[in-house]
């Protein structure tokens, strides 16, 4: 089932998408809902992110791949760290949320290295604390698509993550949920302009989604609508204001953003 977080005039609801269009549902997607009579066609209401987080995380390196190039990127020599023994998750600041079709927006003072992180993203159904890895799925709602947006320079200038991955528009997430996927058997395809820029499987995920949210549930509470993102793999290249980003997930759906400066008023 596809679930999708949308506007319509002045109002915001909640959807099952069927084909080309969406049909309003009534209750609480994270306990009991049920699908009434009022349909709308997609093409006529805005998609927005499909929840409201409290709180979104990254796993840190999850892919084997990209240890290597995080290792250049990072000023650690051409040797790549070592295979973490556990999750590295961080928090993305929720202000970074945007949705489908949304621009991406280039803050006019980062280094002109704003890379895309094409990645799967798990949707958090029920609160859930100290969890193992084998009941972690049972507080899972579904699974969506998403982009770490990262800037490079930042990365590697500051001690946290809080600007280069938690700056605004830097969460695109959508464009719905899908409740009903194996999420370790996904094929993630990001393209820039309609290049294939880079391919991606959940299989080669080091730690699976599971053990993400298990692990983080030993400390912290998570609530519904928190966003666990899955990491990304490979090298990733800058964006520029035009470009286009496309993350494709077959099963799911296709998240689509366009790519913009940030207006400066004082050049007026």
């Amino acid at each position: 089932m596809k679930i999708a977080r949308f506007r319509t005039g002045r109002r915001v609801a909640y959807g099952v998408v069927q084909g080309e269009e969406v049909i309003e549902i009534r209750g609480s997607i994270y306990t009991r809902f049920r699908m009434t009579d009022t349909k709308h066609r997609l093409e006529d209401v805005k998609l927005l992110a499909p929840t409201e987080p409290t709180e979104m995380w990254g796993p840190g390196l999850n892919f084997a791949d990209h240890l290597e190039y995080a290792a250049s990127v990072f000023e650690n020599g051409d040797k790549a760290p070592p295979l973490p023994g556990h999750p590295e998750p961080w928090v993305k600041a929720r202000g970074s949320l945007t949705g489908h079709e949304d621009p991406i927006i280039l803050p006019r003072d980062s280094s002109g290295e704003v890379h895309y992180e094409g990645e799967a993203v798990a949707v958090i159904g029920k609160q859930c604390r100290r969890v193992t890895p084998s009941e972690a799925r049972r507080f899972i709602l579904g699974y969506t698509c998403g982009n770490d947006v990262s800037d490079r320079t930042w990365q590697n200038q500051d001690w946290t993550f809080w600007r280069a991955k938690g700056a605004d528009t830097f969460a695109p997430v959508g464009p719905w949920i899908e409740t009903d996927i194996n999420p370790q058997q996904l094929e993630l395809i990001v393209r820039l302009n309609g290049e294939e820029v880079q391919r991606a499987y959940t299989k080669d995920m080091l730690f699976t989604f599971s053990e993400i949210v298990s692990y983080i549930s030993q400390q912290v509470t998570l609530h519904p609508g928190d966003l666990i993102f899955s990491g990304t793999t490979g090298v990733t290249r800058a964006l520029k204001p035009g470009d286009t980003v496309d993350i494709d997930i077959p099963g799911i759906g296709v998240l689509s953003n366009p790519v913009a400066e940030e207006f400066d008023a004082s050049a007026l």
